[in-house]
């Protein structure tokens, strides 16, 4: 016989029993948008500091090391052979110790170089996160959800890149939470339709895609019906500046291209505009 299951009422007065870390981990792991965590920026560097530090005693032993075998009358030691020096104090401290911490040093800062690359993470994404535990007040402990407060601190594990066209567009409230967009997560054993709504990132970025895809479309076939209808070189060398300069605006802000790919297919649509201009003159 299946245990009963508990009341809405009794599953919000008891959260933590009911809800914690098992329904908070799974709604962080349905959307990238959600999975954000402390980088630990401050107390990595003081690591790196520490190694840094271990490193430079190490390297001090090494070079002490280096003059004793160097001094003039001491032991007949080949300086210039790693082999010949198999076995000694110098060999195994560099095989060794230097060896494990170069090694723990440096993943470690390649490691935190690729944290501090990844993007800021937008304001509603935090947001998010912070909404799921107002409406789940004791589903966390206090001390332990208070880490999503450190604003300057956080990464998104897994980063999306968006357009400005799109980051623009999910500024509005509206839109996000646009019907069009709701999708079922059935999947999700503690999802709360009450609190929690899911939008379908494919949707989104379908709508984008067919947006911008329009928006280009006209920029091909107005300029070519507005340039039929008026005459002189000047009003018609005008009208192709303007539509050259809207449609370099258009593809840095609807798109993620760099300012060189930018430049190039800017350059493109002006040949095809500057032919439109012969076939007019003609």
């Amino acid at each position: 016989m299946l245990p009963e299951k508990p009341s809405r009422e009794t599953v919000e007065a008891e959260e933590w029993k009911y809800t914690g870390y098992p329904i908070f981990s799974q709604f962080l792991s349905s959307d990238n948008d959600f999975l954000i965590l402390r980088r630990f920026g401050t107390l990595a560097t003081r690591v790196l500091l520490a190694l840094q530090d271990d490193i430079t005693l190490l390297e001090q032993d090494l070079r002490s090391l280096d003059q004793d075998c160097s001094r003039q009358g001491g032991p007949p030691i080949h300086n210039g052979s790693f082999r010949g020096d198999a076995g000694s104090l110098r060999a195994n401290l560099l095989r060794g110790q230097i060896y494990e911490k170069l090694k723990m040093y440096q993943e470690f800062m390649l490691l935190q170089a690729q944290l501090r690359n990844k993007p800021s993470i937008p304001p509603k994404d935090v947001n998010s996160v912070k909404t799921w535990f107002k409406n789940h007040v004791n589903a966390i402990s206090e001390p332990e959800s208070r880490y999503i407060d450190q604003n300057s601190d956080l990464i998104q594990l897994v980063p999306k890149t968006k357009t400005p066209l799109r980051r623009l567009l999910e500024r509005s409230q509206r839109f996000r939470l646009w019907k069009k967009w709701h999708v079922k997560r059935e999947d999700l054993e503690g999802h709360d339709p009450h609190h929690e709504i899911y939008t379908s990132d494919e949707h989104i970025e379908a709508f984008v895609t067919l947006t911008i895809g329009s928006v280009g479309l006209a920029m091909l076939i107005a300029p070519l019906w507005i340039l039929n209808f008026v005459d002189g070189p000047v009003t018609s060398l005008a009208i192709i500046t303007s539509f050259i300069v809207l449609f370099m605006c258009l593809v840095s802000f609807a798109s993620v291209a760099k300012p060189f790919e930018s430049l190039g297919a800017t350059a493109a649509y002006s040949a095809v505009l500057m032919v439109f201009l012969q076939m007019g003159n003609k």
